[in-house]
């Protein structure tokens, strides 16, 4: 995000067309709303009430903030002053956007609906076009939009600087790849509204009633419980409840979002770049499983002496295994974005959709799983690596393999195969590769 604002306002030292600060400026904004998103993302994870006590640690908070503002607001502000623009309105409008990202990422809820805003002023461009030239021609424009930013702003604040009594962690197997954060599960759920704890609670319940089945099964001795079992203690939520449970939420509010995409009057995005964001999407769930692998190392000393393995390396082997069990949830959750997204485009374009990309779903989720397993023994939660990484391996599977199939079926064919040989490949060497030696317990 650094370079992006760099190369945006390197800009200006190239062209003398004064024309060319809007430019600098759409890629400062566009950069800032990730700069802000993200710190919050680690700034919740740094305020816990044990932090709170350190010497000037809000002192130390507030000139953070400070720096932001004068390097992200100020600073753009008086270069748009000075190539003849309304400074005082940009850094308003950038004041705007930085709090509203920071609220996004700190996990209050409304202001995730930032995202829709541009869809939404998609759909009535009239309306767009009055609240541009409201901004631009009243004198209290920026104003109002300090006053709103502070008092967003505030909410931010008292937020981060809740100090209570700790909350019940998360599983660290319940897959939430927009939690970039290393150790922010406990401060996640005690500022999670109603809503999301209940759908956590149902979520509870219901894992707990499998593993209950799963144990009957193991006292009855019947073949393959203890590799059941092993596969729950690692993917909680892996059963046909907790599928379904997942798969509800994510067609609700997939359905709204293609809903409001499919009313503007542009129409929807092209397919390739749809089903790249499906595929990357479905990669991600595999950033957190790798984090997941290191979390519960500690917790693996008792289901080792529990399982009595052989020898250790048969029960790395077992582990590597038990993995394999998030291939059916990725894949289906892949699946029902597919679905979902393919009624925007016309009918002769959704079968190509739905098993291209299912297969390129597929391949990009096994090739994931590769990439959890070589980490395997990381020392430490590789969280930018995989993030890139595992953002190509879901999307160029499923774009070419959406790309192929729209030409024609014997290239889809072709693709397919190649995509999925290519996956397995690796996967099989990673698990190799994880499997030479024993897993270790402590903890990253």
């Amino acid at each position: 995000m650094g370079l992006l604002m760099v190369g945006g306002w390197s800009l200006l030292l190239f062209f003398s067309n004064p024309k060319v600060i809007y430019g600098a400026l759409g890629a400062h904004a566009y950069a800032l709303l990730f700069v802000g998103m993200l710190s919050a993302m680690v700034w919740t994870s740094v305020c816990r009430p044990e932090t709170q006590t350190l010497p000037g640690f809000k002192r130390v908070l507030a000139s953070v903030w400070t720096i932001y503002g004068l390097l992200f607001v100020a600073l753009p502000g008086a270069m748009a002053y000075a190539y003849g623009l309304d400074g005082w309105l940009v850094a308003s409008a950038l004041l705007a956007l930085l709090a509203t990202s920071t609220a996004t990422g700190s996990g209050v809820k409304w202001a995730g609906l930032i995202w829709l805003a541009p869809m939404l002023l998609g759909i009535w461009p009239d309306f767009a076009k009055e609240i541009w030239r409201t901004l631009t021609t009243s004198v209290l424009a920026p104003v109002l939009l300090v006053t709103v930013s502070v008092l967003i702003a505030r909410v931010v604040w008292r937020r981060l600087l809740i100090v209570t009594d700790g909350a019940p962690t998360l599983s660290p197997a319940d897959i939430n790849a927009s939690d970039l954060s290393s150790a922010a599960d406990a401060a996640r759920i005690r500022q999670a509204g109603g809503l999301a704890i209940w759908m956590q609670k149902v979520q509870h319940d219901a894992s707990a009633r499998a593993f209950d089945s799963i144990l009957g099964r193991l006292q009855q001795q019947r073949p393959g419980a203890d590799r059941r079992m092993l596969g729950m203690v690692l993917l909680p939520n892996a059963h046909w409840r907790g599928i379904a449970l997942e798969l509800l939420i994510a067609a609700v509010f997939v359905g709204i979002l293609v809903l409001v995409i499919a009313s503007q009057r542009g129409g929807p995005p092209p397919a390739g770049m749809a089903a790249t964001y499906i595929g990357m999407l479905t990669a991600l769930r595999f950033q957190q499983l790798h984090r997941a692998t290191m979390m519960l190392r500690p917790s693996l000393v008792d289901v080792y002496f529990a399982a009595a393995p052989s020898s250790q390396l048969a029960f790395t082997a077992a582990i590597a295994a038990a993995l394999r069990g998030a291939l059916l949830p990725a894949t289906l959750f892949g699946l029902l974005l597919l679905g979902i997204v393919s009624l925007m485009y016309p009918a002769e374009q959704r079968l190509a959709m739905i098993v291209g990309g299912g297969v390129g779903v597929y391949a990009g989720s096994l090739a994931s799983l590769g990439v959890v397993l070589m980490l395997l023994d990381s020392e430490r939660p590789r969280v930018i690596l995989g993030l890139v990484v595992l953002g190509m391996v879901g999307a160029i599977p499923t774009s070419l393999c959406v790309a192929a199939a729209s030409a024609s079926p014997a290239a889809g064919a072709v693709v397919a195969a190649l995509v999925l040989i290519a996956a397995f490949g690796f996967h099989q060497r990673a698990y190799q590769y994880a499997t030479r030696w024993p897993i270790r317990f402590d903890a990253p």
